[in-house]
């Protein structure tokens, strides 16, 4: 019999969000292994303040794990969830609580905060019996190393399951792709650290160079966190509106936009494409669900500096420059072996973050806590 075991996430689906759609895999993941779960998320809370510390003593089990799912933007921005692991050991003292920062980002607290937003963060760390990241970066900067931090990777929010039947070359005919077509494909939120501007305007220089270039713009438009998507989208929106004419050709011709799509469609999206481009703001990082699902479909990845060591062999990354950017995809195409190895190696990063592993080393913090 497992203990009583309570997910607090901030977004969870049907909410739109990266750590939802993480946290759901993970929960399926872990009932496999015959850990059921609860989840407390913002259907339950409605917001993140501190009226959802009362839903949270309500909801945790006398005895047993609550496992907070830390991102600032899924919890509005505000400090309350850091103190969760404080209340807890107050009220429900058997219980364990273990925190995976999906980002180390402080929370906006009050204006002028000032150090007491980074102290808040650090709080939430030190008061949790196990922290969990997928990037060591990451827990250095809470803590690490040390017993109570644990490098655990996060899987890929979309798995390689197309439909029934599925052919590859019909597929991209019926999008409009000839055989020779080189498509990429972007996947994710339209959010500002994703490097929208940037992906397009690498995408301007690359028709330059090949017109027959296209992009494949995947992913739901807004998340149901982070108030910047809407913004970000709109100002994507813009630049794509075929009323505005981009110097020399028509952006928006070179552009497919499929937003938010099931699952298995989702998967037969990203087979159908060559290179995945994806320039984040703050450089390829194993805490992107959407590289690893790019990985998943062993698609050569193109992305930026910094690599973290943990997805580097997998991405040709380079600096966060548009001209750099279209440069690297047309180095791919033009050096075989170079996109076979990025293949190979995508493939064996999502072996590495498959999420039967994952879920398996989650089962250790948790059993390796409840003995302690």
């Amino acid at each position: 019999m497992t203990a009583p075991l309570l997910f607090i996430s901030g977004e969870y689906p049907p909410d739109v969000g990266g750590v939802g759609d993480y946290t759901e895999h993970l929960r399926a993941a872990l009932a496999s292994l015959g850990w059921p779960s609860g989840v407390l998320s913002r259907r339950q809370v409605r917001r993140w303040d501190a009226r959802s510390l009362v839903a949270l003593v309500r909801s945790a089990p006398r005895a047993g794990v609550v496992h907070i799912q830390y991102q600032a933007g899924a919890f509005d921005l505000l400090g309350d969830v850091c103190l969760m692991p404080t209340v807890l050991r107050r009220i429900r003292p058997a219980t364990r609580v273990v925190t995976t920062f999906h980002d180390a980002r402080p929370p906006y607290l009050f204006p002028q905060a000032g150090r007491w937003r980074t102290s808040a963060v650090r709080l939430l760390a030190r008061t949790s019996d196990a922290v969990v990241a997928a990037d060591a970066r990451d827990l250095a900067t809470l803590g690490g190393p040390s017993p109570r931090h644990h490098h655990v990777p996060i899987g890929p929010n979309v798995l390689c399951a197309p439909p029934t039947g599925y052919d590859r070359l019909a597929f991209r005919t019926a999008l409009g792709f000839a055989p020779e077509t080189l498509v990429l494909v972007y996947f994710g939120l339209r959010n500002a650290s994703k490097g929208l501007d940037l992906l397009l305007d690498a995408v301007n220089h690359l028709v330059a160079v090949r017109p027959d270039a296209r992009l494949m713009l995947l992913g739901g438009q807004v998340g149901a966190s982070d108030p910047t998507d809407r913004a970000t989208a709109d100002r994507l929106r813009q630049r794509l509106d075929p009323a505005i004419r981009q110097p020399g050709h028509s952006l928006r011709e070179h552009v497919l936009q499929r937003g938010w799509l099931q699952p298995d469609q989702l998967s037969a999206h990203l087979l159908a494409a060559d290179i995945a481009l994806l320039p984040y703001a703050d450089g390829a990082s194993p805490r992107r669900g959407s590289l690893l699902a790019c990985a998943e479909h062993g698609l050569p990845i193109v992305s930026t500096l910094p690599a973290a060591p943990e997805v580097a062999d997998a991405v040709h990354a380079v600096a966060a420059d548009p001209r750099q950017l279209a440069k690297a995809v047309l180095h791919l195409t033009q050096t075989q072996s170079e996109l076979a190895r990025l293949g190979t190696n995508a493939y064996a990063l999502a072996a590495r973050t498959a999420w039967p592993r994952i879920a398996e080393a989650h089962v250790q913090i948790y059993e390796d806590l409840l003995a302690s």
